[in-house]
């Protein structure tokens, strides 16, 4: 894997802006969690949120894909 395949389109290989925000959100999500587990100020609720948040986001991207694929199936 490249590193701009976080941030391109694979089928055209452009700059994609919704992969671009999504990866700068997830970052920005678990640098302020790292800096808090560092910090001793991370708490439960941040755990259930954090993981609620990056998780979900990964498990929606991989059903969505799944969807996407039994559709082209059906065609």
């Amino acid at each position: 894997m490249h590193l701009a395949d976080l941030i391109t389109n694979p089928a055209t290989g452009r700059l994609s802006h919704s992969k671009l925000w999504a990866n700068i959100a997830c970052a920005s999500a678990t640098g302020m969690f790292v800096y808090q587990g560092v910090a001793g100020t991370l708490t439960a609720e941040t755990w259930l949120i954090y993981l609620g948040v990056v998780g979900g986001y990964s498990a929606a991207r991989s059903w969505i894909a799944t969807r996407r694929d039994k559709g082209a199936g059906d065609a």
